[in-house]
């Protein structure tokens, strides 16, 4: 990425770029949670389900029916390792002679085979086991929505001239759509009822009745462990209906395979990202600086620091925000002139306060040493101390509000971009929910899935870039450009001093103010080494202040901070063991059982 361009040269330098890097890579891991979370969200809704369900039965004279299922059921994302659907039937003979049991999977003919299911309760409170039809072949895996077509005899669905059939059983753990039962009798029936829900629930259902042998009832849903019973009497004479029930449902499942959660995480990260460079980019471009007057002298690299400015200032100007360094910097000039005396070592470096008057003070220098010391002559650092993070914290308000009032800034810019800030906020919190609300939609199969969470993606990514890069948004004036180039000619004379062999010898004082100003901006490592490493002569060879000097500034930047901050499965997802309830409510009847996937 470029650098950001004002009339005089790059801006604004290295100390910029690599808070640049390191906000990339903020919002990098920031978007990389929102993909992890639209992962475990769209995993957490991607359940296994029945997206139709139609049963039919055909009543024989003698109680028994033959019974046609047809079943959409929707297996989850494309890893699944389920082999097909078993359905657990109470009542059904475990032979396959007398169950006359026939199977196919989207038209075609599988493989099926009868086993021991689950424990049912009866509704005159026995336990039976139910016979288990599983459907699929063990050798193949099976994903997405696929139609299985079961059929198989019950007997005793008509006992003492009374229906009673478990059309949907309460065994089900998954959720079935689109629900349809179909009865045909060759008798009229009396009396007619529908009830669902729970075992034993008796809330009634929309019962239909096109002729005197003929029931329907369709349902839009059913949650895991509801069903469908249905009770009758059987009445004189011949229906005169069909011999068949309407026909069962054809071609295609009904459904779509869902988005596997990985591949919604990696559009979720793709977007936000993309979404945060492109917010960037225009943000850079609005925020421009106003060129330096033509003639501006940048001034010569040199010892000397720009006039007119403390360092805390100076590198508040670079990296427009104020941050620790320059806070740390500032108290670095207070010890240079003169205010306090830095002490104690690099573990815990020490703040003593002169016994200067009041008056001798700037108000700036005066509200913060009554915050930092309250009454006390000396503050050691490196442990949470509530009087220093007082005074650290109003500090910051000092050097933002000289920010908005040094006419450095253009002051509409600096509006923009504090308000931005707080826009970006907002809009990665909303985007990060609607994100995720969209990958729960999407693993639950709603059309509005999708959408919601590239748009979420989209607003997160954009907000995050704002959040965290407002500040680009802020303009410098000619004049405020003009100084920035004088402090990059001094933090070039920082950065290597051994380089300006013409510079005046280092002295203490000259140490002193030029490792605020080094700390300020971000060059306190290489202005300690090129201290100790200078080949230029000193005033005082011996004294510990140039040795000692950036040692125990570095130390003060952590110690500082410190003193200022707060203390501080898998497995079957069939039905169980579902129960039969009261003889007139749900599960009173012939059948029922559950139902799954293995």
């Amino acid at each position: 990425m470029g650098e950001k361009q004002d009339g005089n040269g790059p801006r604004p330098g290295a100390r910029v770029r690599g808070a640049r890097v390191r906000s990339l890579i903020r919002i990098f891991l920031l978007a990389l949670v929102l993909g992890v979370v639209v992962a475990m969200a769209g995993d957490t809704f991607n359940t296994e389900r029945v997206t139709t369900m139609w049963v039919g039965a055909r009543i024989a004279a003698d109680g028994s029916a033959r019974i046609t299922e047809v079943i959409d059921y929707d297996f989850g994302y494309p890893d699944s390792d389920r082999h097909g659907i078993y359905r657990d039937l109470p009542d059904l003979p475990y032979d396959e002679g007398e169950a006359h049991v026939t199977a196919t999977m989207d038209g075609h003919r599988v493989p099926w085979e009868l086993t021991v299911g689950d424990d049912y309760t009866e509704p005159d409170g026995e336990r039976e086991t139910a016979t288990r039809i599983r459907v699929g072949d063990p050798d193949r895996a099976v994903t997405g929505v696929h139609r299985y077509r079961v059929r198989y005899t019950l007997q005793g669905v008509v006992k003492n001239g009374r229906l009673a059939w478990d059309a949907v059983g309460t065994g089900w753990r998954v959720d079935r759509s689109r629900v349809e039962i179909h009865v045909l009798t060759p008798y009229p029936l009396d009396a007619p009822r529908c009830v669902h829900g729970t075992d034993g629930s008796e809330h009634a259902c929309a019962l239909g009745r096109p002729g005197p042998g003929e029931l329907t009832v369709r349902l839009d849903r059913l949650k895991g462990r509801e069903g469908v019973t249905l009770f009758a009497g059987r009445g004189h004479g011949a229906s005169g209906v069909a011999a068949e029930p309407p026909a069962p449902p054809a071609g295609k499942a009904v459904g779509t395979t869902v988005t596997h959660p990985l591949l919604n995480a990696l559009l979720a990260l793709g977007l936000a990202l993309a979404a945060a460079l492109v917010t960037i980019l225009l943000l850079r471009l609005a925020g421009r600086d106003r060129p330096a007057p033509r003639g501006t002298d940048p001034g010569t690299p040199g010892p000397a620091p720009p006039p007119g400015l403390n360092a805390a200032q100076g590198g508040l100007l670079v990296t427009e925000r104020v941050e620790a360094r320059h806070q740390t910097a500032w108290l670095l000039g207070a010890v240079a002139e003169g205010h306090l005396v830095l002490g104690g070592g690099t573990h815990a470096p020490t703040l003593r306060r002169r016994a200067t008057s009041a008056g001798a003070y700037d108000p700036v220098t005066r509200d913060v040493f009554q915050r930092v010391f309250a009454g006390r002559r000396e503050v050691v650092l490196g442990s949470y101390d509530p009087w220093f993070r007082e005074g650290w914290e109003a500090l910051a308000g000092h050097l933002t509000r000289w920010q908005e009032g040094s006419g450095l800034w253009d002051a509409a810019s600096l509006r923009r971009a504090r308000t931005g800030r707080y826009a970006g906020i907002a809009a990665s919190v909303l985007g990060f929910v609607v994100a995720a609300v969209g990958a729960a939609l999407g693993g639950g199969r709603h059309a509005a899935g999708g959408p919601l969470l590239i748009a979420g993606a989209v607003v997160f990514g954009a907000g995050l870039a704002l959040a965290r890069r407002a500040w680009e948004l802020q303009r410098r004036t000619p004049e405020g450009s003009a100084q920035r180039l004088r402090v990059e000619s001094f933090r070039r004379y920082l950065a290597d001093p051994a380089a300006f062999p013409g510079a005046e010898p280092l002295d203490d004082d000259r140490v002193r103010h030029c490792t605020a100003w080094a700390v300020s901006l971000d060059l306190a490592a290489d202005w300690r080494e090129a201290v100790e490493t200078s080949t230029v002569p000193t005033r005082q060879p011996s004294s510990r202040t140039v040795r000692l000097g950036p040692a125990l500034a570095w130390a003060l930047i952590g110690t500082a901070v410190a003193s200022a901050r707060s203390p501080s499965s898998g497995g079957s997802s069939g039905g169980s063991s579902g129960g039969g309830g009261s003889s007139s409510g749900v599960g009173g009847g012939a059948g029922g059982g559950g139902g799954g996937s293995w």
